[in-house]
């Protein structure tokens, strides 16, 4: 199923904000623990290898689609690792929520510093990771799902939504944002 940026911009605010609330189920739910969603993307397409490429022409098309996907959401924090390609990714969003993209090195125990980060900073709240094809994965094994996705190398169109339960369930949602891959524009 393709789902088109506009379709994809409700669902992400269906499932962040869940549905409106009257006062009385308003107050219910401040008292109630908050669910943190953490959205996940690999940066977009990148130019010919070199030690850090920045972002191809369809690179930038898709880093401006996950503005137009995600920029309604309340997102309060977005990582990035300092790659070029993925302080590209996150910068138009970043500019358009105005928000800092903070950047975390790449080290043998990035997932779980990451994670434990996201965990003790933003309980009840949205955070976007913008990663690679093998950290993006391992951050999501780091959350808590016990089966992380494998990114293609030439796969550029993941969308991982990880909600963590109060008592530290987690659950993904894989979906997808931006042009296919070898098909027409969106």
């Amino acid at each position: 199923m393709t789902v088109r940026p506009v379709a994809l911009t409700w669902l992400l605010a269906f499932l962040v904000a869940g549905v409106m609330l009257g006062p009385e189920q308003a107050a219910f739910a401040q008292d109630q623990p908050q669910i943190t969603t953490v959205i996940l993307v690999r940066h977009a397409e990148k130019v010919a290898e070199s030690r850090d490429p920045p972002l191809s022409p369809a690179g930038v098309e898709r880093a401006g689609v996950l503005v137009h996907v995600l920029g309604h959401v309340p997102i309060e924090a977005i990582y990035a690792t300092p790659y070029v390609r993925t302080r590209e990714t996150a910068r138009p969003l970043a500019e358009a929520l105005g928000l800092p993209v903070t950047e975390l090195p790449v080290t043998p125990t990035y997932a779980a510093d990451l994670a434990e980060l996201i965990r003790m900073e933003h309980g009840g709240g949205v955070v976007l990771v913008v990663g690679h094809s093998n950290t993006t994965p391992d951050v999501i094994g780091a959350l808590g799902v016990a089966d992380p996705p494998t990114i293609a190398d030439d796969q550029y169109d993941d969308l991982f939504i990880v909600t963590l339960a109060p008592d530290g369930a987690a659950q993904l949602l894989a979906l997808r944002y931006g042009r296919p891959r070898g098909r027409a524009p969106l």
